[in-house]
């Protein structure tokens, strides 16, 4: 375990992990806000389309690739390939199928519903991701990327209660992975050795407590990769 915790061990202290969410780039803050809010209740094209679109354009996935040139305009959407109306007849059913397996969840709390979740149901749920994740991966491949990053980023998307949003560095140099499910169980081993060591939870490194867990692996993953390389993602 490598991002909750120090080379010696010990867990990170609750205020470095309040700064690396601190330090997130104020647009790509409010990408994931935004992304948190629009996804809460309910899920359609119309919705996953503006929050995809929104979250890869502040990744900047939308510059070159499978991506590019995709763009709100004036609130409506400019996609030059219709790559998102793809996506959505690929996945479209298995995201609208895991969205009300995770709707009906027993009134969770949606911020902590990764590690709150039983596992018999997280089971379920990893393995619908395994599996759009895979049918992503085309469309998701450009000319000099496998489409790794733009897979797991399109997820996130869509689900910010569980998804991770893997930045290209990290899948060999950080997880050691190719594999999107692997990723994901890691996040969710790490979170809770992390809870139990510290005797705090990973959501009160928020003082607003909206964001979900995954936010907070994520603004620590990336923290985590600039520390250890001195660039940026």
């Amino acid at each position: 375990m490598r991002v909750l915790f120090e080379s010696s061990g010990d867990p990170r202290s609750s205020i470095y992990i309040s700064y690396c969410v601190a330090r997130l780039e104020r647009h790509y803050a409010q990408a994931v806000q935004e992304t948190i809010r629009s996804t809460e209740t309910s899920i359609d094209f119309g919705v996953f389309s503006k929050s995809a679109v929104r979250f890869m354009a502040t990744s900047h996935m939308t510059r070159r690739g499978p991506f590019q040139g995709v763009r709100l305009v004036r609130g409506k959407i400019h996609d030059p390939e219709g790559i998102l109306n793809r996506i959505w007849d690929a996945i479209g059913k298995p995201i609208l199928k895991l969205k009300r397996l995770l709707l009906n969840a027993g009134g969770l709390d949606r911020t902590r519903m990764l590690i709150e979740m039983p596992e018999p149901a997280i089971d379920r749920i990893v393995e619908d991701l395994r599996r759009m994740f895979k049918r992503l991966l085309p469309l998701c491949r450009g000319v000099k990327t496998p489409g790794l990053s733009a897979a797991s980023k399109i997820l996130f998307s869509v689900f910010p209660e569980i998804a991770l949003p893997v930045e290209k560095a990290c899948w060999k140099d950080l997880f050691h992975a190719v594999d999107y499910v692997d990723i994901i169980r890691l996040m969710r081993t790490e979170i809770s050795a992390w809870e139990s060591r510290s005797r705090k939870r990973l959501n009160d490194c928020d003082p607003q407590g909206s964001i979900t867990l995954p936010v907070f692996y994520n603004a620590v993953v990336v923290r985590v990769i600039r520390e250890e390389s001195n660039i940026g993602l």
